[in-house]
């Protein structure tokens, strides 16, 4: 027996080493390929969120206080590591011009015909599907073999509007509640997760990390850009403005323009005077209220009802009623009005929102040659609800996406998509008041934060180290109590040093635009967020990252920022601020022109012909 021995632990062995693997393998298998679905149940952005989805307009979850400062303050941590005893010093005032090797393309081509004048169509309640046919303007061709196709066919039909959504009136809120005096503000829910809290940390994209991507597809886009069917004279535009502002000739003296504030102060101002000198944009006239030209011009979600108030108006320099001579095409719906109209309550699905927008996409690309001509690359679109990338991130995959939910895990695509800034306007017709804060020396309070406690996982984290007056330099609060004009806030807003822009269910927040507007220095908590106008601004030489995993550390953070570097940071808040305001009447640099611009400056590095 003894002579087996050997040969029978070998084998058993061998099993053994079998059994081992067989397991491992299991493991790894589940730990691939099942854990992630079960994270994704928790955290899927496809699921809607359960606040935010009131179908009064202007009752949202977040009232007053919480409307204004609740959304996402994200930001992707360059963050400010608590293990740094002071921040890194400030940035370069410019950097230096980018080497260019493209060289000017020619300048003349011959330009198409002009299109007939287009009417909105009208749509019936019950869904009466209606035709429309249009033939194709004739385009004259650059290259000998591109003959423009001639498009004619009947219109699908668009999806019906639900009969008591039809007005378009949106109701304001009740302003004449009893005020609150001499009160001292105070956390409604703050949950005890000190121990248990557990914060997301992988898969953080730090700001270093959003501008190496940016540079990176600029590039990538711009090789895998699809050409168009038929070249355009704008399309040749385009590229001679590419090339001119690639070369742009180093001016950082203009008093306007404070070279540390931007990423490449040249750069932007060759691209701003560019596309005051040439930019063409079609506004279709298609679509039916109050989905469609529906401005919304209060609330949380007033970005995208301001943008296309003004893009629609009749002074408009920059629309055209000549399509043929657009470089850019603009699609006038509201995400916010998608959402009242159409979206059934507590279905937890959007599929009909979905279709909505896909319908209206097959109208006009039936009726019009531009976007098959592109697949949609030179049509941009302007939308500030939360749902916004998941309702246009497939049929819209190839467009310019103007989004305030600007988050990189939910398909924010650098150097196509742009961030819209979340903008929180009380009174329509005064967007301006109350603007700007005390001075630097007259902030007392290093820094505030308000807003409603149990919205998203990050503010009851936030709330249980620092609220309740745990440290009476950090003023972190639930909801506050309501006053007159909402008092209590601003005081707080306009007194603090730091104003914490903590995201709530998704990354961005209207108190990110807001700390700008009253002289306060933004501190970002949001992982992943892509700031407002990232393509042109430096956001690191006047704002703060924090990413969530150091919310313990918030405090030894701000603590380690020297006094000079603050003041530093608050007095560039200033002169940022001019790119942070609604006008009733445009201005040069404002939000309405920087956003307009991150649309231009995008198309012109993806362009292709």
């Amino acid at each position: 027996m003894r002579p087996e021995l050997p040969w029978q632990w070998k084998v058993e062995s061998k099993r053994l080493l079998w059994l081992l693997g067989l397991t491992f393998a299991l493991i790894v298998t589940f730990q691939y390929i099942e854990l992630p679905y079960a994270i994704s149940s928790l955290f899927s952005s496809t699921k809607i969120p359960i606040s935010r989805n009131s179908t009064s307009l202007v009752g949202d979850e977040e009232v007053e206080v919480d409307q204004i400062f609740d959304r996402r303050g994200n930001a992707t941590a360059s963050a400010i590591s608590p293990s740094t005893a002071a921040l890194p010093p400030s940035l370069p005032t410019s950097n230096p011009n980018e080497n260019a090797t493209a060289t000017a393309p020619a300048t003349s081509a011959e330009s198409p015909a002009a299109l007939p004048g287009l009417y909105p169509s009208t749509a019936k309640e019950n869904a009466t599907a209606h035709a429309a046919s249009a033939k194709s303007p004739a385009l004259s061709p650059v290259k000998g073999n591109a003959t423009a196709p001639a498009a004619s066919a009947k219109a699908p039909a668009l999806s019906p509007v639900k009969a008591n959504a039809t007005t378009s009136h949106v109701p304001e809120r009740n302003s004449t509640k009893t005020a609150v005096a001499d009160v001292s503000p105070s956390v409604r829910f703050v949950p005890d997760m000190k121990d248990n809290a557990r914060l997301p940390d992988s898969g953080v994209m730090s700001i270093f990390d959003m501008s190496k991507k940016l540079r990176e597809n600029r590039v990538s886009l711009n090789r895998r850009a699809k050409k168009p069917k038929w070249v355009t004279k704008p399309d040749l535009e385009l590229l001679q403005a590419k090339y001119e502002i690639e070369n742009a000739p180093i001016d950082d003296k203009d008093p306007l323009l404070y070279a540390p504030l931007y990423r490449n102060v040249s750069m932007f101002k060759r691209s701003y005077e560019l596309m005051e000198k040439m930019l063409k944009v079609y506004v279709y006239k298609e679509g039916e209220r109050p989905i469609m030209h529906n401005p919304i011009l209060r609330g949380i979600y007033a970005s995208e009802g301001w943008f296309m108030k003004l893009i629609e108006s009749n002074n408009n320099r920059f629309v055209t009623k000549d399509a043929s001579k657009s470089h850019l095409f603009y699609l006038p719906f509201s995400s916010r009005m998608l959402e009242v109209t159409l979206y059934v309550q507590d279905s937890h699905s959007h599929r009909n929102l979905i279709k909505y927008l896909k319908d209206y996409i097959d109208f006009i690309s039936v009726k019009y040659p531009f976007w098959n001509r592109t697949s949609g690359a030179d049509h941009f679109l302007a939308a500030c609800h939360d749902w916004a990338p998941t309702e246009t991130g497939k049929h819209f995959s190839k467009s310019i996406r103007a989004l305030c939910n600007s988050d990189v895990k939910e398909g924010f695509v650098f150097g196509k998509d742009t961030s819209l800034p979340e903008t929180f306007v009380r009174d329509p017709k005064k967007p301006l008041s109350n603007i700007g804060g005390k001075s630097a020396s007259k902030r007392p309070l290093l820094a505030f934060f308000a807003g409603k406690p149990d919205h998203g996982y990050l503010r009851p984290i936030l709330l249980s180290y620092w609220g309740n007056n745990k440290d009476p330099d950090l003023k972190i609060f639930g909801k506050l109590p309501r006053t007159k004009g909402n008092k209590n806030y601003l005081n707080f807003m306009k007194t603090s040093k730091y104003c914490i822009c903590a995201k709530g269910y998704e990354v961005n927040s209207p108190r990110v635009v807001e700390a700008i507007f009253y002289d306060c220095v933004p501190v970002i908590i949001s992982d992943n967020f892509v700031p407002p106008f990232f393509e042109a601004l430096n956001w690191e030489s006047f704002a703060l990252f924090v990413p969530e995993k150091d919310v313990p550390n918030l405090k030894k953070i701000l603590m380690s920022i020297p006094k000079r570097r603050y003041l530093q940071m608050q007095m560039r808040v200033k002169k940022v601020q001019k790119h942070f305001l609604w006008h009733v009447k445009p201005e040069k640099y404002d939000m309405f022109h920087m956003i307009l611009h991150s649309v231009w400056f995008n198309r012109v590095f993806q362009v292709s012909v």
